[in-house]
């Protein structure tokens, strides 16, 4: 044999061999160094695999505990079924439970910390939820402090609050503490905001000393999500009638009303009562140009269905719109601008601003711009909304305005320092950025950057982009702005050509990055950032003349690293 050659061979059952030989060991009392006892019942075992297997007997055997030295430990609090059936788990591997012996061994494997049998104790526990024992489970998962199936119960309750919470189990026994729990939840289950009302109604009404927690329960119900007239002619009684006036609860009726009264200032009057019961974030398009409708104008708001991956249909627009803006503020949709007839270069020109509620699914008008519109930006910022540039039947425009909810008005504010339509534009970091577009005058679209300040009420350039463009796409992701596809004129020809490239601006830095290009022409798309990814919604190809109805989604790109 040649001297160093080495060759390491692996018994492939090893550990469960040794476990099985030390299991038979301990069935015929061979080599075994302590004796468990549980209800005057016996239970051999070796002291190394206790303390291997439980943080609880490794303490006992090594921090100088009396345990340590005794022949016979008893275990206080553990019961002999519980016992017999954790240790023979430490040695098989395998643990049988039923509803007989569970709550035995529970009991035993949280005393003696050995938690990946309570995690099954949990698991079994979840497949045996009811509506007959949720609550004692409940009360089992708080004794414990078992977090896992406190939570599985939580989930269960929820998606049958409209039932259970009715019910007098539910209504006599679940904590304050719990209640406040559903009704704050985004997932409560229930037909409206008013069950949710009545059930914490019941609850408090029970016994008399619930009336004190009665503020504390009634926060959770969102009042401004209940109709006026319901809140002043049945919400309000009851309340009044029910509870003390000392409970200082109708003052969330009062709350609601105001709401209610104060229609055009809701997206900035938002509170945690005044949101929608949701945690799920939608795609949605609003309007728009139809190829396959002969080039006709669109009212559709339609949202991605993530599960089916269809487009669901939304309550439409109150008229047809292409070339409008859309822009979300206070959880409210803002439609603004936009042309009512077929692109003419601004002649049909719009300068209403529409308003959906989701929650009710209604369109409502609110204050028109000052000017009329189409091609333009709309941005979102604070507690307000921006309208650049775009363009009219009077030509491009140079004018900037803001919205304000709170007044329902617009007012002007510093205009562009030129003439631009057919820009792109995004929010990074309460600034509005403006790239490319056209002015109207002889030649290609600009590669200029701007950005304004709403705090001081100034536009400055930024650096350029790369290339020229206009009808493009731009949005904000990370640390990183984009500017995604759109045209440009040749300027031999003045013939138009789609852009496919796509860079990536370090407001940081103040340089560009280019990045992967688009696969289709997105001339007038629609753009959305949407669980960290970059939507980009239909758009059209001067090259082929073709609208499309692809919605592409660029792979996650590494931010651009600044210059040294």
């Amino acid at each position: 044999m040649t001297p160093g050659s080495t060759r390491v061979y692996r018994w492939a059952d090893h550990s469960s061999t040794v476990l099985q030989r030390l299991n038979e060991q301990r069935l015929r009392g061979l080599f075994c160094d302590v004796v468990l006892v549980a209800d005057e019942q016996r239970v051999p075992a070796h002291r190394n695999l206790l303390a291997v297997c439980s943080d609880y007997f490794n303490s006992m055997f090594t921090i100088g505990m009396r345990e340590a030295f005794q022949k016979e430990v008893e275990l206080v609090g553990a019961s002999s079924v519980g016992l017999k059936a954790v240790v023979d788990f430490l040695y098989g591997g395998e643990l049988a439970l039923d509803g007989g012996n569970i709550d035995y061994i529970l009991e035993t494997a949280h005393l003696l910390q050995i938690w990946t049998a309570v995690d099954f104790c949990c698991e079994y526990l979840e497949q045996e939820v009811s509506e007959d024992n949720y609550l004692y489970l409940q009360e089992l998962a708080s004794i414990y402090s078992l977090k896992r199936l406190d939570a599985f119960i939580d989930g269960f309750i929820l998606s049958r609050f409209g039932t259970l919470s009715f019910t007098p189990d539910f209504l006599q026994n679940v904590s304050m503490q719990k209640l406040c729990v559903y009704l704050s939840s985004s997932e409560v289950q229930r037909e409206c905001e008013h069950d949710l009302l009545q059930a914490a109604l019941q609850w408090l009404t029970q016994q008399p000393e619930r009336e004190a927690h009665a503020y504390q329960v009634l926060e959770n119900i969102h009042f401004p999500l209940i109709p006026k007239n319901d809140l002043l002619h049945r919400v309000k009684p009851a309340v009044c009638s029910l509870l003390p006036r000392e409970a200082n609860c109708e003052g969330f009726i009062e709350e609601a009303v105001r709401y209610h009264n104060s229609l055009a200032a809701q997206p900035v009057m938002q509170t945690k009562r005044t949101a929608l019961r949701t945690n799920e974030e939608r795609l949605l398009f609003v309007g728009g140009e139809v190829s396959e409708r002969c080039l006709e104008l669109s009212d559709d708001t339609c949202y991605l269905d993530a599960k089916s991956e269809q487009w669901v249909k939304e309550t439409p627009l109150p008229a047809r719109r292409s070339h409008h803006c859309v822009a979300v503020l206070g959880g409210f949709i803002f439609i603004a601008g936009g042309s009512f007839s077929r692109d003419n270069g601004g002649d049909a020109a719009s300068n209403l601003l529409y308003r959906y509620d989701p929650r009710c699914k209604q369109w409502i008008k609110v204050a028109s711009m000052n000017q009329r519109r189409v091609d333009f930006y709309l941005a979102s910022i604070e507690d307000m909304l921006v309208a650049v540039g775009g363009r009219n039947e009077n030509g491009a425009l140079s004018s900037v305005e803001t919205y304000s909810p709170k007044t329902d008005s617009w007012s002007y504010v510093a205009g562009l320092p030129r003439f631009t339509y057919g820009h792109a534009g995004t929010i990074y970091k309460d600034f509005v950025y403006i790239s490319g577009g056209h002015d109207y005058q002889i030649g290609p679209y600009r590669k200029n950057l701007l950005c304004y300040d709403h705090r001081t009420d100034v536009w400055e350039e930024r650096r350029p982009m790369s290339t020229a463009r206009g009808w493009h796409s731009m949005c904000s992701l990370g640390d990183s702005i984009y500017c995604i596809g759109g045209s440009d004129d040749r300027i031999e020809s003045m013939e138009r050509f789609d852009v496919l490239g796509v860079e990536a601006y370090s407001p940081q830095c103040n340089q560009w990055t280019r990045v992967a290009p688009l696969l289709h022409a997105n001339s007038e798309s629609g753009v959305a950032v949407w669980e960290g990814r970059i939507y980009i919604l239909g758009g059209y190809s001067w090259e082929s003349t073709a609208f499309s109805k692809t919605v592409q989604v660029p792979s996650p790109a590494c931010p651009p690293a600044c210059a040294p």
